[in-house]
């Protein structure tokens, strides 16, 4: 913890500390209410950051109660601090939004801090009712037509209105960005109005905001007049450690062939009237535009499954880098030159000039992308990649993100005139280490504002005598050639340690394919207990509470429950991890350990975030109990890096262990 120096300190700043450190050290006399040192600590840390203006980095483990640590002081803030522009918080989860919106009514009554809370949510959680009438046009389900009909007429309009749906079908009927500014419903007529632009134009009257990360990337990326949000006296960005992919999901940028060719018809029937050339142009770079895609396509293809055989999770990102080899070169030069054309024809047409200037935008972007891809691999602006559409074998669509990612990210955090503390449990790769956090989002280029990196926050959880880590070293290499006999070996260890807890598992993989695999070879052992598998668009609350409520049922999962599920209870004694959860070696991976250049050390402190958050589902109270089981036998080659990031002080290699501790610490 820094020192408070309160001789440098306002009268209000010194009040605003005290109240803060009283109302800490009253806890500790509170029969109802437990004191924690850790958040104490962190509370005063943050009243200093919030002072000074300061960039806090601080981890708080699981468990320490790193909510109340920054709601407290914002509380008192709001409540003593002379024009206080009031704070934003923003998390990765919505299940944190809605947890820190009911703590901050509590602490408010406590208090007697009167506060009205805004939960700002992207235009997706929304449903559109300009797309839903479209949706109702074309719906075969009568029963699903009436019950959406007689909840968007109730005034339901949120994601969490609609359970019932799963992703995939919500996104029919969600607020699409493509058509929001257009929309015949932005009119302010009574029956017709957007409840999404209802609530973003009352944010900016909110002196509490809980948003999302993506919501609030992009409020920080537009201009002041155009900001989601106005700037506020303090920014909290909690679940930090997944920020990163965040800023890069905003930055990121897709170019289909389908899209292409809209612009380039839409343009050249403009200008046809006028100019035969460019009608006549047309034709040959839409068939051009085909080659290139084809040969991308191929390039593509041939790479990933290349990949695949050394890492099979490559499948799953359904992307690959591609090379640009003299053939495919002199066809994306050929339509550089016809986008130049067409674009010097539009330019001086009138149509273009005065009433529709976005499809000219669209021509010129196309083509800064194509001429970027002519360029020496090194000398591009972006980092580019082939995502394959799903639901197509062939069909791809051109991935890209800038290089100067970093030199984008600075803009957003480098203001100096409002405090921002960044915090999670997952910050540091290594005690008391957050280089890598801060090198993956860019602070360590902002010279303008002070970064303070506090000690990390223990959990105050007994891992010592609640839970056990195994990483058994007679396993077999995920890396062998025969894929199906290692896959073979996971499932019936698996089993064996599903066995032992009596079902209550969590088995995360990175794979979806392999996760399959194992399902399949577990359902055939006819366990005594339920399995469920994650399935694609399949809502995660409802699979949590599903879970949850069939207490000695086992999930096979991946993606979302690596992090942000809470499972707390005797419904998950027993966390497996199959395989480390390494990145895939992909493009936007490369250019960033190139940029690093720390090599394989990126990917081996990637991996040990996730792995942190992985392991940490385990013990979320501090009457849980459990084991954490890593079956991959390149943790033996890493462990020195590994275990002192994680909090288990109680490891084994040894399968009877893990029976003696099941049998005395668990519910068997």
């Amino acid at each position: 913890m820094s020192i408070w120096k309160q001789e440098e300190q306002t009268t209000t700043e010194i009040a605003l500390y005290k109240k803060v450190n009283d109302f800490f050290e009253q806890l500790q006399d509170d029969p109802n209410l437990e004191y924690r040192e850790g958040q104490h600590t962190m509370a005063l840390d943050i009243v200093e950051a919030m002072a000074k203006k300061e960039i806090l980095l601080i981890e708080a483990g699981v468990g320490s109660g790193k909510s109340w640590g920054y709601l407290v002081p914002l509380l008192y803030s709001y409540q003593n601090v002379p024009n206080f522009k009031g704070f934003v918080i923003s998390t990765s989860t919505k299940a944190l939004q809605e947890q820190l919106k009911n703590e901050i009514e509590r602490l408010s009554t406590m208090l007697n801090i009167p506060l009205s809370v805004s939960i700002a949510k992207g235009r997706g959680n929304y449903l559109c009712p300009k797309r839903l009438e479209r949706f109702l046009e074309t719906c075969r389900h009568k029963e699903q037509t009436i019950t959406l009909q007689e909840k968007a007429k109730s005034g339901l309009v949120s994601r969490s209105d609609y359970e019932e749906l799963d992703d995939t079908a919500w996104k029919l009927i969600n607020i699409d960005h493509a058509n929001c500014r257009r929309c015949s419903y932005r009119m302010e007529l009574e029956d017709k109005k957007c409840q999404y632009l209802i609530n973003r134009n009352q944010w900016k009257d909110s002196k509490a905001i809980i948003c999302n990360h993506d919501l609030l990337i992009e409020s920080l990326k537009r201009d002041s007049d155009d900001k989601i949000f106005d700037t506020p006296s303090v920014l909290v960005v909690d679940e930090a450690h997944s920020l990163e992919e965040k800023i890069k999901n905003n930055f990121r940028r897709s170019l289909q062939k389908s899209n292409i060719e809209y612009t380039i018809n839409h343009i050249s029937s403009i200008i046809s009237a006028d100019e035969d050339v460019a009608n006549n142009l047309a034709t040959p770079m839409i068939e051009t535009l085909n080659k290139i895609f084809r040969m991308i396509s191929t390039k593509a293809k041939y790479l990933m499954r290349k990949n695949a055989k050394q890492e099979i999770e490559v499948l799953d990102a359904g992307k690959s880098g591609f090379m640009i080899e003299e053939p495919l070169k002199e066809e994306i030069s050929y339509l550089v030159k016809c986008l130049t054309v067409m674009e010097n024809y539009a330019s001086n047409h009138a149509y273009f000039l005065n009433y529709n200037s976005s499809q000219l935008d669209k021509l010129k972007d196309i083509k800064y992308v194509f001429k970027d891809l002519l360029l020496p691999k090194e000398k591009q602006k972006n980092v580019y990649w082939a995502t394959f559409i799903a639901g197509t074998k062939d069909h791809i669509a051109l991935g890209y993100i800038p290089k100067n990612i970093k030199e984008q990210t600075d803009s957003l955090f480098a203001d100096p005139s409002y405090a921002k503390v960044f915090t999670s449990a997952t910050l540091t790769t290594a005690p008391d280490d957050y280089s890598y956090f801060m090198r993956s989002i860019g602070l360590d280029t902002i010279k303008r504002v002070p970064i303070i990196q506090e000690y990390s926050q223990s959990s105050p959880f007994d891992y010592q005598n609640n839970a056990l880590l195994y990483h058994p070293t007679d396993i077999i290499n995920p890396k062998t050639n025969d894929h199906h006999y290692y896959l073979t070996s996971i499932s019936d260890r698996i089993a064996e340690l599903l066995q032992i807890t009596e079902g209550r598992g969590l088995v995360l993989f990175t794979s979806k394919k392999d996760m399959e695999a194992v399902f399949q070879q577990l359902q055939e052992k006819d366990l005594p207990f339920n399995i469920d598998i994650q399935r694609n668009g399949q809502n995660t609350e409802r699979l949590r509470d599903k879970f949850i409520e069939d207490e000695t049922s086992v999930l096979l999962a991946t993606g979302a429950f690596w992090e942000g599920i809470d499972v707390k209870g005797p419904a998950l004694e027993n966390v497996i991890i199959p395989k480390l959860p390494f990145p895939v070696v992909d493009p936007e991976m490369e250019e960033k350990a190139a940029q690093q250049g720390n090599g394989f050390q990126i990917y081996l402190n990637d991996m040990i975030i996730k792995l942190r958050q992985g392991t940490g589902r385990l013990i979320r109270q501090s009457t849980d109990k459990g084991i954490v089981s890593i079956l991959d036998s390149r943790f033996q080659e890493y462990q020195s890096q590994i275990l002192p990031a994680l909090p288990f002080t109680n490891q084994t290699d040894d399968m009877e262990e893990v029976k003696t501790f099941a049998k005395t610490k668990l519910k068997v």
